[in-house]
């Protein structure tokens, strides 16, 4: 009797075993799941904006609708209807603070998210963040991250840094062109065309809501009159 289970106790033995070998081999290469830690390329950060998160290389201010691509370190605008690249800001968005502007860190796999510009225009309108976040909330908010979902706070004392280094920022760098233009990659046949306008974008016609009003009064007043003439039998 004790002859057949032997086998059986050295298997479960040596499973067990193999098991603990796994899990102890896990821990010590630091084998943790992928959600936990931020993988991907590092890049310099400017000094205009929010702290770094790994392996992020764009980000995009909405306000101007422009990316900064932090591999190429350059930023990517439209103008005359294609994607254009320089080293600064063009003088159309001169009067723009990059220190104390609301950005957006890009989620990290993301490659060249201006070829898919129609997303992030209508995920993030100009200016969305006002009405989005309230109170003394959109004092504390620099931006937001795509990766994390979540906005990016900034503190008194960083604020306070920022518009320090603002003041001080004299950018004596001239502006260049830093790659040749590129035409942006719409989707869709409907380019230039007019916009179908469908029912619920209708105005109502105030004539129409008279007429309904009206007889919405004429089914009441004979209602009313059925009810009286039964009353009177």
């Amino acid at each position: 009797m004790n002859l057949k289970k032997k086998p059986m106790q050295n298997i479960f033995k040596n499973t067990s075993i193999i098991i603990l070998f796994i899990i102890l081999f896990s821990t010590l290469n630091g084998c943790y799941p992928i959600s936990s830690v931020s993988v991907g390329t590092q890049y310099s950060n400017p000094a205009w904006a929010t702290d770094y998160y790994s392996g992020v290389r764009y980000y995009y201010f909405p306000d101007i609708e422009t990316y900064y691509d932090l591999a190429n370190q350059d930023f990517v605008y439209l103008d005359n209807g294609q994607w254009m690249f320089s080293n600064s800001l063009p003088s159309m968005y001169s009067g723009y603070n990059l220190y104390t502007s609301y950005e957006i860190a890009l989620n990290v796999n993301v490659y060249e998210p201006w070829m898919h510009h129609h997303y992030y225009v209508s995920n993030y309108p100009r200016y969305y963040y006002r009405s989005l976040y309230h109170g003394t909330d959109i004092n504390n908010i620099r931006g937001y991250n795509e990766n994390v979902r979540k906005p990016i706070y900034t503190s008194a004392i960083r604020r306070t840094q920022m518009n320090e280094l603002s003041r001080n920022n004299k950018s004596d760098v001239q502006f260049k062109m830093t790659r040749q233009p590129r035409d942006p990659n719409y989707y869709g046949k409907s380019i230039g065309q007019s916009v179908k306008v469908q029912r619920q974008m209708r105005q109502i016609n105030q004539s129409s809501q008279n007429r309904g009003s009206h007889g919405e009064n004429q089914i009441q007043r004979n209602q009313s009159n059925k009810q009286g003439n039964e009353r009177r039998k």
